[in-house]
């Protein structure tokens, strides 16, 4: 077993903007709002009081915990440039291990982290659960092989969940078409 703050760089956003300043940029940015379950974004907001941090900015393979419940794990595998992650999100950037199967680890464990503030007004995940978050360490190519399966397979729900949508849609249009075919209004 090995530690979360032993193979990754873990870093909190917070926002940083600013009514006055000289140092402020239109960016684009990640919030806890537009994290969804399944590794979904919802959208990326624009920001034209933010104080770029570096620290916070989100790339390719990054791994985004929401960090209040409810709690999500988003592997980022596509992201334009120069996108920030703000509010109460982690930033996890793996090195030494795979991070679709660290993203997969902490998908699987991260409602029990989450429930065992519980008693809390709002319960989050700290700083030390999240460092102290042990991992499996199983031969890198196993890595590959379990983090690519959860990843295709939640791809593969995301595409059902859209070809059910557009089922919906297309039944709804094909019936409205017969109702106004036989008169209907």
């Amino acid at each position: 077993m090995i530690k979360l703050k032993e193979v990754s760089e873990i870093k909190f956003c917070l926002s940083s903007n600013a009514k006055e300043s000289l140092d402020i940029e239109n960016v684009k940015m990640i919030t806890p709002s537009n994290l969804l379950e399944n590794n979904t974004i919802l959208e990326l907001i624009d920001n034209d009081k933010y104080i770029i941090d570096k620290n916070s900015q989100i790339i390719n393979q990054d791994i985004i915990i929401k960090r209040i419940s409810p709690s999500f794990i988003n592997y980022i595998d596509q992201i334009e440039n120069d996108v920030y992650g703000a509010g109460n999100l982690i930033i996890i950037r793996c090195r030494g291990i795979y991070p679709k199967y660290l993203a997969y680890l902490l998908n699987i464990n991260i409602k029990k982290i989450i429930d065992s503030y519980s008693g809390s007004s709002i319960p989050s995940i700290g700083r030390k659960d999240i460092e102290e978050f042990e991992i499996i360490n199983i031969p890198f190519e196993e890595q590959k092989y379990i983090g690519n399966l959860w990843f295709l397979n939640l791809e593969l729900s995301k595409m059902k969940q859209k070809l059910l949508e557009l089922e919906k849609e297309k039944t709804n249009t094909l019936l409205k078409e017969y109702i106004k075919t036989i008169g209907g209004k």
